[in-house]
């Protein structure tokens, strides 16, 4: 069974990019704004929602990459888990510089789900370059930010505050690498989708009678 969907909708087409564009739009104005969003809703309440909304925008763009069933049924079970794990922590738990328990979770669950999303992927890769496919370069993104967070989110609370303020910082140098990597693959997206439409035209039959 191939990872990759072979036929889409133009609907559906649509539907996922919009999808895809809400979810970026309303996680950017999360951090642009984190002072004030922080300030209405409150400390817990939005570490709870950045917290999911990470989760779920790394977990629906490989969602809307796979075919495989059991992929998919695994990535819901976690999912109801992991949402009901951050509902009693945030609900229990005080939080005393950030919340690194659920980040730490979080980024195991998402890094486990990307091994196999690879493996997925090379097993059953049709014909092309690799490096072609959009997900491939959305997907190495969430891991290369995963990979390069995790230790600062995992020891941010057990810092005292001046090395806190002094390296953590580089924490967003990972964020910076992924948005650079999800930069590419909206060229990519960009390309494979005007070359489908140069070819849906291309195989648009000849009835000129005259």
């Amino acid at each position: 069974m191939n990872i990759r969907r072979r036929y889409k909708t133009q609907g559906e087409v649509h539907a996922g990019t919009l999808n895809d564009i809400l979810f970026i739009l309303l996680f950017f104005f999360l951090n642009l704004f984190y002072a004030e969003s922080r300030a209405i809703l409150g400390k817990k309440l939005y570490y709870f929602l950045y917290t999911l909304l990470e989760y779920f925008t790394f977990v629906y763009i490989m969602w809307d990459s796979i075919v495989n069933r059991k992929f998919k049924l695994s990535i819901v079970f976690l999912s109801c888990l992991f949402t009901t794990f951050l509902i009693i922590f945030y609900s229990t738990v005080k939080i005393k510089r950030l919340d690194s328990v659920p980040i730490g979770i979080e980024s195991i669950i998402l890094i486990i789900f990307i091994i196999y999303f690879f493996y997925l992927y090379f097993k059953n890769v049709s014909a092309g370059y690799i490096y072609e496919n959009a997900s491939f370069w959305l997907v190495t993104g969430i891991l290369i930010y995963l990979g390069f967070t995790f230790f600062f989110n995992i020891l941010a609370n057990s810092l005292n505050n001046k090395l806190f303020q002094k390296y953590f910082y580089y924490n967003y140098l990972g964020d910076i690498l992924k948005n650079i990597l999800f930069a590419v693959a909206v060229i990519f997206f960009a390309r494979k989708k005007q070359y489908n439409s140069e070819k849906e035209a291309f195989n648009v039959p000849y009835l000129d009678m005259i």
